[in-house]
Parts: structure tokens; C-alpha cells; sequence
């Protein structure tokens, strides 16, 4: 059975919004932003990631591609675009999670598509996307009708809590940049464990803090990354494996994937005019003044993994 045959309609979440100039991010699925507000808490609800994305989407796709994601960069190899280095990374993390013709995967935060149509036309795999975004699926089924993907890929609205599939259902998952928005990190992975068969392969591109994070650094973090968890690489196999994992490798990509902050300075200057046209003068002042802040505070409190597991 094909993804689309396969699909069966989940509950809209939640609804479109636009947030105002005071709200800054770049990268989606969930990535680096600076988002302007006194409680983190109370504004990382879905409601608010939602809107969020809703809003800023066309914002990555003018400074970086439809891969809504940071980029990667090997060492000698500084020069690539933004748009290139996403691409790269998603080649990467369709290496780590080894899937082939046929096999059925789940893209847990799935943005506008990008990533998981481009796992499905490199290997042949057929995916199912979720968002907590009506308009990010929306997005994603065009895209997929462009690029004729529509039989390998299938996007709805669905909560990663409480996944809309029955047990053993997928052959393999992954979850880019889009655990630490979740309220439960512990919840999402074990219903990641519940869908998969055994022995399926997880993938997880996720942010983490740094163990010397100050706390202040901590707290400009959550609020700019609208997170709800953020842990260090050292805690995350614990929660893997309590989950129902057995962890294969951690990987730490910081020096490959940091360079994302510099390329995304460098868009806003050089489509500051089409940013302008999308968002207004604020919405392009806002993001230059603080550009520079979130840069600061990232490259000391900031790390990022690759983890690879699969389901005992």
C-alpha cells in the first residue's frame, strides 16, 4: 500500500497566525530564532510554535531553501551556500537512517515537506509526515504534487504525543530539529518506539545545551528557540533507551552545523530587500540587531547531536 492509500485524516490542531516583528527565528522544523518574550513557558505552547512557523516560513525559504533545517558543512568545505550545506545535511541524515525501496518512514515535524520528499526520491521509501501546521501540511502536499512525489509521501496535521498510527506501522522514524519544541520528550519517544517495528530505525537531528551553559544562557535558549526541553548530549541516551531504544551512536555535529548562524547573517544582508518586501522595515531591523545576540549566545551555549537507535 502507497503512503497516499495508506493515509487516514487526523484532527487539525491548530490554526494559521502571523506573529508581529517582534518575533525573530531562523531555521524550522525547529531551529535557531530569537523569539521576544518574558515567558518561555507560556508562550512554547503548539498553539504558539504553530503560528510561529505559520509566519516566519517564507523567511527561511528567502535566506536558506525549503529545507527548513540548520546546514552542514565539512571541514575544508566553508563555502557552500545555505541552501546546499541543508541539502547536505539531509543527504546526511538519509545515510544514518538506511532505509530502501519501500520501507515506510515517519517524519516526526515534518515543516513544509522538503526533507521527506527528498528521502523518498533518494531511496524509493514512502513517508508520512506530521506537523502541529495545517498550512505547513498544506504546503508540503503541494510540493508534493510539483515534484510528483504524491504516491511516496503523505503530510497531516497530527500531535507526536499521540501519534495517529497503530503499533508497528513504520520501518524506520526521524525527528529533525522538532523534539525540544515537544512538551514531553519522553512521551514522543515512546510513541516513536510504539509505532515502530521491531528492530526500526530512529534517527534524531536535535539542539542541545551545552553542560557549561549559564543559566541565563539556558533561559535565552528556550525563549529564542521556543523550546520546551532542551537537555545536553551527555542525558540524551538515558532517555533514548528508557524509551525502548537501544542506541547505536551520538553524534556531535556542532563543528559541522554551526556555520548555519554566519550563512543566515549573511542572507538577511544580501535578500534584506525581498525580507523586506515579505515582512516589512521592523520585521528586517529586528532580525539585524539581533542577529548578533543569538550568535553570541549560541556559539557558547549551544551544541547539536545526530543520534541513531533502533527499537529492541
Amino acid at each position: 500500500m502507497n503512503a497516499r492509500a495508506a493515509r487516514r485524516g487526523g484532527p487539525p490542531l491548530l490554526g494559521a497566525g502571523a506573529y508581529g516583528a517582534e518575533h525573530f527565528q531562523c531555521n524550522a522544523h525547529g531551529s535557531v530564532c530569537c523569539h521576544n518574550t518574558m515567558n518561555a513557558e507560556l508562550e512554547a505552547t503548539p498553539e504558539a510554535v504553530a503560528r510561529h512557523y505559520d509566519h516566519i516560513t517564507r523567511f527561511y525559504e528567502i535566506v536558506g531553501s525549503r529545507s527548513l533545517h540548520f546546514g552542514y558543512w565539512p571541514r575544508g568545505d566553508e563555502g557552500s551556500s545555505l541552501g546546499e550545506a541543508q541539502q547536505r545535511f539531509t543527504d546526511f541524515l538519509i545515510g544514518q537512517l538506511g532505509v530502501r525501496k519501500g520501507q515506510r518512514v515517519l517524519d516526526a515535524g515534518c515543516g513544509i515537506g522538503e526533507p521527506a520528499i527528498q528521502l523518498a526520491r533518494s531511496t524509493g521509501c514512502e513517508v508520512e509526515g506530521i506537523t502541529i501546521s495545517p498550512r505547513q501540511a498544506a504546503q508540503a502536499e503541494r510540493w508534493a504534487r510539483l515534484l510528483g512525489t504524491s504516491g511516496q509521501t503523505a503530510f497531516r496535521c497530527a500531535d507526536a504525543m499521540a501519534l495517529p498510527f497503530p503499533a508497528e506501522s513504520f520501518d524506520a522514524a526521524w525527528a529533525i530539529e522538532s523534539i525540544f519544541h515537544m512538551p514531553d520528550r519522553a512521551t514522543v519517544l515512546r510513541e516513536a518506539a510504539r509505532v515502530l517495528r521491531p528492530g526500526g530505525r530512529l534517527v534524531i537531528a536535535d539542539i542541545v545545551v551545552t553542560e557549561t551553559a549559564t543559566p541565563e544562557e539556558r533561559a535565552f535558549l528556550h525563549r529564542a528557540l521556543l523550546a520546551r526541553s532542551l537537555i545536553t548530549a551527555e542525558t540524551y541516551p538515558a532517555i533514548v533507551r528508557g524509551a525502548g531504544f537501544d542506541v547505536e551512536q551520538v553524534l556531535d555535529v556542532s563543528g559541522n552545523v554551526m556555520a548555519t548562524l554566519g550563512a543566515v547573517a549573511v542572507g538577511i544582508e544580501e535578500k534584506g530587500e525581498e525580507v523586506r518586501r515579505a515582512y516589512g522595515e521592523a520585521f528586517l531591523a529586528g532580525m539585524k540587531s539581533e542577529w548578533a545576540r543569538v550568535t553570541n549566545v549560541a556559539s557558547r551555549g549551544m551544541g547539536y547531536v545526530v543520534l541513531t537507535a533502533h527499537r529492541r
